[in-house]
């Protein structure tokens, strides 16, 4: 009975206000997941609201490109609370709470910003940047450069990780455009005579498959490499291909309904 007044005595007082602040916020976030709260917000884990993540963030980049001010206030806003269910999850679980959370980004941010919270002194963005990733490979004590290159999210987009994984390996050093659009030359050729080849009538079995699809990922990874090289986004660039070709798809219902 006493839980039940406490819970109905902080509801009344939540209605009552007219702005909200971030310990509103996780009270809010206590309350959905206590007895008496929310039963879907009480049966969600780590596993099942994952992907919600994910969405909540790719709409936050939409906002951003649209210029959508009003948009990514809101956007920000659904983020910052699968923040806050993440950590109540293991908050119940005594792992950790949103105020850990806030303490570790803290002390990281400190941490790699030596030329802002010390006396370290850095000649520009590129600086900052390569002492960054100097930084973050002490604390996570990735010695090799696989172990920099596998740290890389698996979870990623395809693209966006290979990439990630360009950069970070160093695949353009050493590149010119005229070697890279000579080795795309040379892969279609490969993906030509391959596609002659199955429309001639040969069986369409597992080894050929394989084969071209190690040819489709091998053009990728050099249209990537290219990517990196003329400082051009992949995936900015792919999507708006796609957005061309939705473009192209209805003038054609125009002209011919």
């Amino acid at each position: 009975m006493n839980d039940d007044m406490n819970r109905e005595e902080t509801v009344k007082a939540l209605l009552a206000q007219e702005r909200y602040d971030f310990s509103d916020l996780m009270t809010i976030m206590r309350l959905l997941r206590a007895p008496g709260g929310c039963p879907w917000d009480i049966e969600q884990t780590h596993e099942s609201i994952r992907s919600c993540m994910i969405e909540e963030a790719y709409e936050v980049v939409e906002a951003i490109d649209t210029a959508n001010s009003d948009l990514l206030r809101e956007e920000l806003g659904d983020v910052l609370f699968q923040v806050m269910f993440h950590s109540q999850i293991e908050a119940e679980a005594g792992r950790f709470t949103v105020d850990d959370v806030v303490h570790d980004i803290c002390v990281k941010m400190i941490h790699r910003h030596p030329h802002v919270f010390a006396s370290c002194a850095v000649s520009g963005t590129e600086d900052v940047l390569n002492r960054w990733e100097r930084i973050k490979t002490e604390e996570k004590q990735r010695k090799t450069l696989s172990s920099r290159l596998r740290a890389v999210p698996p979870m990623l987009p395809a693209l966006m990780r290979a990439e990630k994984i360009v950069k970070k390996s160093g695949a353009v050093e050493g590149d010119s455009f005229g070697a890279l659009a000579q080795e795309l030359h040379a892969q279609a050729e490969g993906l030509q005579a391959a596609a002659q080849a199955a429309e001639s009538g040969l069986p369409a079995d597992g080894a050929v498959a394989q084969d071209d699809a190690a040819r489709i990922g091998a053009l990728l990874w050099s249209v990537v490499r290219l990517s990196a090289l003329l400082g051009v986004d992949a995936e900015q660039a792919l999507g708006q291909m796609t957005e061309s070709a939705i473009a192209a798809v209805e003038a054609q219902e125009t002209l011919h309904p």
